[in-house]
């Protein structure tokens, strides 16, 4: 259990240190001198997003110390800042599409679907997660899981500056590459069975995901709904 929570504790820290990096130019960098050029919403969504991460690497630390009181009652707060960021999420979206629709009908609607996603996904992952909270295993796949879709706006903005492009390839394939290795060490080292892991589900819900962005925003139904929701005739 000690290692599993070393492991943990590394994954999360070095999970919010891509994040924070990747929105260090484009927000970091103006705290807080510079506070006011940013509307209220995203300042609330970053707070909400610098808790979760900060609860992801606390909770791990309080297991290790066998402070497991403590750890379900700080693990309650999640309650609170889960509806905050997928709310926030879907603010923020609506107002990137808006933007984007002035530029492309087609960029917009890719926006509008990935904001979408990301909300649903976050949410779905979060409640198995809890919903799981007694079955460790069960709990912590889907933290992971809810956390890798709260890394990939982070990280594609950092790797983005790298090198344009490789953003969104990356945000497509780290959650395949982690299922799959998590899934292999439980099979190779443990023997457990893959069809009943919860990584080999997070793997199936993540090929769907994949498979419906690369479909949804090229339909004329999506479009449709997008230029409605926006006001756009």
């Amino acid at each position: 259990m000690e290692r599993k929570s070393q492991i943990l504790i590394l994954f999360f820290v070095t999970v919010a240190a891509i994040s924070l990096a990747g929105f260090f130019n484009s927000y970091i960098r103006f705290l807080p001198d510079d506070m006011d050029r940013f509307p209220l919403v995203i300042h609330v969504h970053f707070s909400a997003f610098a808790c979760w991460f900060a609860l992801l690497i606390v909770q791990p630390i309080l297991i290790k110390q066998e402070k497991y009181s403590l750890h379900r009652k700080i693990g309650k707060l999640s309650y609170f800042i889960a509806p905050v960021l997928v709310v926030t999420i879907l603010i923020l979206v609506t107002g990137q599409t808006k933007k984007d629709i002035v530029i492309s009908e087609e960029r917009a609607a890719f926006t509008a679907f990935v904001g979408l996603l990301d909300a649903v996904s976050f949410s779905a992952y979060y409640l198995i997660a809890m919903t799981n909270k007694r079955n460790l295993r069960w709990h912590v796949a889907f933290i992971i899981a809810a956390t890798l879709i709260i890394l990939n706006p982070g990280m594609s903005r950092l790797l983005n500056h790298i090198k344009p492009g490789l953003g969104l390839p990356a945000a497509v394939f780290l959650p395949f590459i982690i299922s799959i290795g998590i899934i292999l060490i439980e099979k190779i080292k443990f023997r457990r069975p893959v069809l009943k892991s919860p990584y080999f589900l997070f793997f199936c819900c993540w090929t769907v995901e994949i498979l419906l962005l690369v479909t949804i925003p090229k339909t004329e139904f999506w479009h449709l709904i997008v230029k409605k929701l926006l006001g756009i005739t």
